[in-house]
């Protein structure tokens, strides 16, 4: 038998003792045979259940070490796709936090432009303004003079025709 035993129940069943003069009793020999042949069918059966136990546990060990690892690895892709997810986060958010800044940057570069533009506007209206009074306080001084002028020039007009 390839389990490894050199003495098979068969093997018990089918030896013959030769009987001597003296011999053993022939029925006693054969009963004792039957005991240890029953015997032994008993224990080859456990053995070939043991076995066969044996395999189905080893089968299953090695299932649930591959599903052990097979869980291991899917653990660690997951911390690894979160830890990727994690640093594309860091990133998009510098990104738009340096979006911000160089939008913040134009604007208030567009702010301090406008306030330029404005602020040489308001010079020059003050610059126009302070010709424009210029000129009107010439205009009024020259009406001024104007009247100043047919004033004097009116009273001397008016005393030669008296005469």
């Amino acid at each position: 038998m390839s389990d490894g035993l050199k003495v098979t129940p068969i093997d018990i069943q089918q030896k013959r003792f030769h009987v001597g003069f003296r011999g053993y009793d022939k029925t006693e020999v054969e009963m004792f045979l039957d005991l240890v042949r029953d015997e032994m069918e008993s224990l080859v059966r456990e053995i070939t259940e043991l076995r066969e136990f044996r395999l189905s546990y080893e089968q299953r060990l090695q299932e649930l070490n591959e599903k052990e690892e097979i869980i291991k690895n899917t653990m660690v892709m997951t911390q690894k796709l979160m830890e990727d997810q994690k640093d594309n986060a860091r990133k998009e958010a510098a990104l738009i936090i340096k979006d911000a800044d160089i939008r913040s940057q134009q604007i208030i570069g567009n702010a301090q432009q406008e306030k330029a533009r404005l602020n040489a506007e308001i010079q020059d209206i003050k610059r126009r303004k302070h010709h424009f009074l210029q000129d009107l306080k010439k205009v009024i001084q020259m009406h001024q003079e104007m009247i100043s002028f047919e004033e004097a020039g009116g009273d001397a007009k008016e005393e030669p025709a008296k005469e």
